[in-house]
């Protein structure tokens, strides 16, 4: 029926194959991402499965202004949309709440429908860019492809970035704004005015950099400039090129840097992936989701804003254009999956007067703001915030932790139990723990997904007071160690500070982050105590020895921090007579560092096994450097130093905490016409 109504002009989403030709696209749930980038006349959820929050906010953000969301599963009454396995009924209770709210077409049938009266939007006014007057030579035909004055004066910065002196670009603006259109119409002006030839578009898949492509192809047609269009074989254009020019997608592991950088949704790309590709690649336009079905994307935005390039130029797109303001859809979605969430305001608290208490999860089905509360404080300060978020919270195993004020949150911890028990998928942090160690007890662990403070009471000791009270907790539930597993790097000193201890680093990338996940661990009795030991000097060995291979991108302050947090370790290294008499040579002052450097690696690995590190800039560059290889410009640019400076300060260093020279045992002293040359 939903699908009649709509014409075909929809898109499915089920766990069973469809009527062919039943609607325009049709996805199993664990392709449900490719619905990016795409718009439709309604959109119809059709799961005998688990319904997870993400597809339905995916799912109902696919339809254009004025069509509907059908959700269709078996009557109400035996209708489960959360696991069917060990589910408490939350999530239906919330929906429950939620579904009579919708002020659209929501359908939940096969035997009993439940049909809101809808009050239809139209698609807001295609205002063009309103007699704008842009800065540069932008052409009135390119400049007439615009929906709004908005995009009309962020095509026109785009085009000034692109022909000006600005390494990095950052678009930002909710879904629905025409980012992706607008940069593929700044790359047609580009191209038009021979100020591009290879431009490399990255994004999580080619469905998501559609409405790029289109901008482009739109573009190039108005400006008459002819191109050979290339697209995937499920009709998705991969490739536009000409006699100069050429802009192909790649996916993000595959992607090459090159003299323009594009990356759109580049929250799902990943801070790390983006920085990387960014510093080595001409110029750079990042385009980011702030709010939209992924989640929240406010915190990638403000971390990704400190690891461009400078001179860097940020855009925000505010009008919206899929939707006009007050859509009941957009409304729905937004609210539901609290895609907005914001914390609760506080006036000032003396930290000692917050409450600890664990959350009965059925309060968080209800409607009312705790849910939101804690919502919002959790979106404020991680990475990537998703609608299944929610259905962790109400139907995982986890517990929520809470500091309250006047029975408000004012820091929230999520926790789950791991152990050689809990299901393969639920030992995330407990497997990395015993990967580097042997334990002989059975360990139970309590792992950290998430903590945060609301962002107006940071910088109190809220989290340090709720991380203690999470582990008092665990202690009384005789469990071995706390552990937690995170890809934000800059979070690293605030579980040092707490005592805990890295017994992981992974070699590969987050796919969701792009950053490399690094686990901690806090040992609570004797047990626990001789695993996190054993875990963290196995971690700390491996670190220091292929540091110059799969660490190398590791930010070197980082390591500094882990090496001073670090316990000495037991550890050999051998030198061959050969490398004793070079490194000796060297802290005579006849050798220079790269003459020698075999045997200093090896001496400096030594060192760090059994020493922390003082902190200073020699220690700095002696990991930038010599343990992770990096050529003198960027370990320069690392303690923020010439190179002739840096190689000055490393050198003391070294000879100030390399071990004595060895004995010559009968070698030959001498060093014949060896000169130290400098940095090489």
């Amino acid at each position: 029926m939903a699908a009649s109504v709509a014409g075909g002009d929809c898109v499915l989403v089920g766990d069973k194959p469809a009527r062919r030709g039943l609607c325009r696209l049709e996805l199993p749930p664990a392709r449900y991402q490719e619905l990016l980038g795409g718009e439709y006349g309604a959109a119809l959820v059709s799961m005998e499965s688990m319904v997870r929050p993400s597809i339905l906010a995916a799912a109902g953000e696919a339809v254009r202004s004025g069509g509907f969301l059908a959700i269709v599963g078996g009557p109400w009454e035996s209708w489960t949309p959360g696991p069917r396995e060990g589910g408490r009924g939350l999530y239906k209770e919330y929906l429950a709440n939620a579904i009579p709210r919708a002020r659209l077409h929501v359908w939940i049938d096969k035997g009993t429908t439940r049909s809101m009266e809808a009050r239809v939007s139209k698609p807001p006014p295609r205002t063009g860019p309103g007699g704008y007057k842009p800065r540069g030579d932008m052409p009135k035909k390119l400049l007439a492809e615009t929906a709004t004055l908005d995009q009309a004066k962020a095509l026109d910065r785009i085009a000034g970035f692109l022909r000006g002196g600005e390494r990095s670009l950052l678009l930002r603006g909710d879904r629905g704004r025409g980012k992706s259109y607008v940069v593929g119409l700044a790359l047609a002006y580009a191209i038009w005015r021979r100020h591009a030839g290879r431009v490399v578009v990255v994004g999580p898949t080619p469905r998501s950099v559609a409405s790029l492509m289109k901008g482009l192809t739109r573009g190039l047609e108005a400006l008459g400039v002819k191109a050979r269009i290339v697209r995937a074989s499920n009709g998705l254009v991969v490739r536009v090129s000409g006699p100069w020019f050429r802009v192909s997608y790649e996916t993000p592991e595959s992607a090459e840097p090159s003299p323009i950088l594009v990356v759109d949704e580049a929250a799902a790309v990943g801070v790390a992936r983006v920085r990387r590709l960014s510093w080595r690649s001409g110029k750079t336009i990042v385009s980011t989701t702030i709010h939209g079905y992924e989640g929240s994307g406010r915190v990638f935005a403000s971390l990704i804003e400190g690891q461009l390039p400078k001179p860097l130029a940020t855009v925000t797109l505010g009008e919206p254009i899929r939707y006009p303001p007050g859509d009941p859809l957009e409304e729905w979605i937004y609210e539901t999956f609290l895609l907005k969430a914001e914390p609760p305001s506080h006036s000032p608290l003396d930290p000692g007067g917050a409450r600890y208490r664990v959350v009965d999860r059925r309060e968080l089905a209800k409607p009312g703001g705790y849910l939101e509360w804690i919502m919002g404080i959790l979106t404020q300060a991680h990475y990537r915030s998703t609608p299944d978020n929610l259905l962790l919270l109400l139907e995982g195993d986890h517990e929520v932790h809470v500091l309250e004020a006047g029975g408000v949150p004012v820091a929230v911890a999520e926790t789950v139990r791991e152990g050689p028990k809990a299901p393969r998928e639920a030992r995330i942090a407990w497997e990395k723990l015993i990967l580097y160690s042997s334990p002989r007890h059975t360990l139970e662990t309590m792992r950290i997904s998430r903590i945060a403070v609301t962002p107006s009471l940071q910088g109190r000791g809220l989290g340090s007071t709720l991380l203690s009270k999470v582990e008092e907790a665990a202690r009384e539930q005789g469990l071995d160690a706390v552990t937690t597993i995170y890809s934000r790097h800059d979070v690293l000193r605030f579980w040092l500070k707490n005592g805990y201890t890295v017994v992981y680093i992974s070699p590969r990338y987050n796919k969701v982050t792009g950053e490399k996940n690094i686990a901690m661990a806090k040992p609570l009795t004797p047990p626990g105590m001789e695993t996190v030991n054993e875990a963290s000097c196995a971690m700390k060995e491996r670190l220091l020895e292929v540091a110059q291979s799969i660490y190398r991108d590791l930010a070197a302050e980082k390591i500094l921090e882990m090496l001073q947090a670090w316990h000495p370790c037991d550890y050999n290294e051998c030198i061959s007579p050969r490398q004793a008499r070079r490194l000796k040579l060297y802290q005579q002052g006849s050798l220079d560092l790269e003459q020698a450097i075999d045997p200093i690696v090896k001496a400096l690995r030594r060192h760090y096994m059994e020493n922390k590190p003082r902190g200073g800039l020699g220690d700095l560059l002696a990991i930038a450097r010599v343990i992770q290889g990096k050529p003198w410009d960027e370990a320069a640019g690392i303690a923020g130093l010439g190179i002739e400076e840096a190689a000055r300060i490393l050198d003391e260093a070294l000879r100030a905490i390399l071990p004595p020279t060895p004995r010559d045992n009968g070698t030959s002293n001498d060093t014949g016409n060896i000169q130290a040359t400098g940095p090489s």
